[in-house]
């Protein structure tokens, strides 16, 4: 009976042996394909994050262009309103200096 039961536990070491040798090539089977995985899933994040930052870049230039021209339409309209107050404010002085050398009076 001793040796059936040591017949049993050795052969219950060798199954357990077995099952750990089977579970580290699982193991790494798995770790090797995680691997694989982590590199094509960094490959294509660092893609998409290149192509978001040439869309922002694109789409940040073309509000830049937009906002520049808007604000080079508003200070020429600007530009030429003060242009033509000052225009109308010498055309007064302008006169009234023509007015006196034409007339003499002083």
């Amino acid at each position: 009976m001793t040796e059936n039961i040591i017949q049993s536990i050795t052969a219950a070491e060798a199954q357990a042996a077995e099952m750990k040798r089977v579970a580290q090539a699982q193991a790494a089977t798995i770790f090797s394909e995680a691997e694989a995985q982590e590199a094509k899933l960094t490959e294509a994040s660092i893609e998409a994050c290149k192509m978001l930052r040439e869309t922002q870049i694109k789409q940040a230039t073309a509000e830049a262009e937009e906002e520049y021209r808007a604000t080079l339409k508003t200070k020429e309209r600007e530009a030429k309103e003060y242009c033509s107050a000052v225009l109308q404010s010498s055309e007064i002085a302008v006169s009234e200096i023509v007015r006196r050398i034409t007339s003499g009076d002083r």
